[in-house]
């Protein structure tokens, strides 16, 4: 196990692109930040369950009816076996992995300018091997700990801030650290954080007419966290195995828009810091509803999540397969 590093030691590999931490779980890892799940954190996160209570975080595969970027939805089909007397039935699912509730594996994003994955794998390795595949996490047991919410939905609610769910709108990192001061929670090295901002609950009001309307927008604008460097160093410092959230692209979509501190720099993009730079998983559209209002009922935030990727070798993405029990 590494000792942490502060974020001022980043980029650990000088001759990578920016913020990168390659290395520091060895020169082929493949599990990234998932190497702070050790045992003694997982036993540790096990003693959130008390009451037995079991959450689904999964939407359904088939939403949204429409996917945005370009993805295809699901498709479902029922095939009877044998002949018209058999009453045995088999499925066949058709489904983009990243289409509805999932986590990008380090295979989905790299360093553009750099065309570098995690821990320094090239685009043509992605194409002509295994390498970096999501079944790692699979093998590995997936992504199992402590897992912590930070309602900012809510928060927003009460603070009488507008969500524009639907467009492009950053929460800024100050907002959300405002969020967690008032949810009174905190956090404990190896944490998956899940930020709920309220996109599925909204999305589930659309109209047929207005889901498919959304798909077809020439760029796909959704809530998400603002991609600042502020915001990068205190994931880095807060040292979470996971960051998740309900909206499509958990940072501001479309993805590339935000800023750091010096404007006349690139935008900062947390695709790139979090899964080519350091290997954090990002989770996009977990349904929070249920998880969110058992946390208010129960004056709680943390959780004992399981989380099992489909073990696909040389998969890019896969649906989260998560519970959390309390």
């Amino acid at each position: 196990m590494s000792s942490h590093l502060p974020f001022s030691s980043l980029p650990l590999d000088p001759n990578g692109p920016p913020g990168n931490a390659w290395g520091r779980f060895g020169a082929t890892d493949q599990l990234g930040m998932l190497n702070l799940l050790t045992p003694p954190v997982v036993a540790a996160a096990a003693k959130e369950i008390v009451s037995g209570v079991r959450i689904s975080l999964d939407w359904p595969l088939n939403r949204p009816s429409y996917p945005s970027y370009g993805r295809d939805p699901l498709i479902h089909q029922i095939k009877q076996r044998g002949g018209p007397d058999r009453v045995v039935n088999d499925d066949i699912l058709t489904f983009n992995t990243q289409s509805s509730t999932q986590w990008d594996g380090f295979r989905h994003y790299g360093y553009l300018k750099e065309r570098r994955y995690y821990n320094n794998i090239t685009h043509d390795q992605i194409h002509s091997s295994e390498k970096l595949g999501i079944d790692a996490w699979a093998s590995n047991g997936g992504i199992v700990g402590r897992g912590v919410l930070v309602d900012y939905c809510s928060w927003a609610s009460k603070s009488s801030l507008p969500l524009a769910l639907l467009s492009s709108t950053a929460i800024p990192f100050s907002h959300l650290q405002r969020a967690i001061a008032d949810q009174n929670v905190s956090f404990r090295r190896g944490d998956i954080l899940f930020i709920r901002s309220g996109f599925t609950a909204a999305y589930n009001a659309l109209s047929p007419p207005e889901k498919l309307a959304l798909s077809k927008r020439p760029s796909a604008d959704f809530i998400g966290v603002e991609p600042t460097e502020e915001l990068l160093e205190w994931l880095w410092e807060s040292q979470f195995a996971a960051v998740a959230g309900d909206a499509p692209a958990f940072e501001c979509s479309p993805v590339g828009g935000g800023k750091g501190k010096d404007e006349a720099q690139p935008p900062i993009v947390l695709h790139e810091w979090l899964l080519g730079g350091w290997g954090m998983p990002i989770g996009e559209m977990f349904d929070l509803e249920d998880l969110a209002e058992h946390c208010r009922e129960c004056g709680r935030w943390s959780f004992f999540l399981s989380s099992v990727p489909l073990k696909v070798p040389g998969g890019v993405a896969s649906p989260s397969n998560a519970v959390a029990i309390f």
